[in-house]
């Protein structure tokens, strides 16, 4: 008499499109910010238009960061080296923002360039 014996075995998957696959290199596991650090205000205002300066006081955020721009004219942020109005700078529409995900740690300092000096934005990292 042959038995047959049936067990759930339940492993890591991702979602993606809906559809549960199973972690692996092409699909990580999420990873979620469980630490709940309390964010760091970083708001000011352009100094000098046109030359990019840095987000707080050099200080690279632990696990992520935001920019909005409150200003009426683009902003551009780079944390892969210093912010211009192009190249591997992010840009970020007036009234917009930009939010890193949970846990993410950039390459170096946070950098912003914007055009005209005065134009306002608010940041925060942790």
């Amino acid at each position: 008499m042959s038995r047959v014996i049936s067990c759930r075995l339940h492993a890591p998957a991702s979602v993606i499109g809906g559809i549960a696959t199973p972690v692996g290199p092409t699909a990580p596991l999420p990873v979620i910010n469980t630490g709940g650090a309390a964010a760091i205000d970083g708001s000011a205002s352009v100094v000098a238009g046109g030359t990019a300066q840095t987000l707080f006081a050099g200080v690279v955020p632990a696990n992520g960061y935001l920019v909005a721009n409150n200003s009426l004219a683009i902003l551009y942020v780079s944390d892969v080296g210093v912010a211009t109005s192009g190249g591997a700078s992010i840009p970020i529409a007036a009234g917009a923002m930009f939010a890193t995900p949970s846990g993410y740690k950039p390459a170096g300092a946070v950098s912003l360039w914007g055009g005209a000096t005065g134009q306002a934005f608010a940041a925060r990292r942790w």
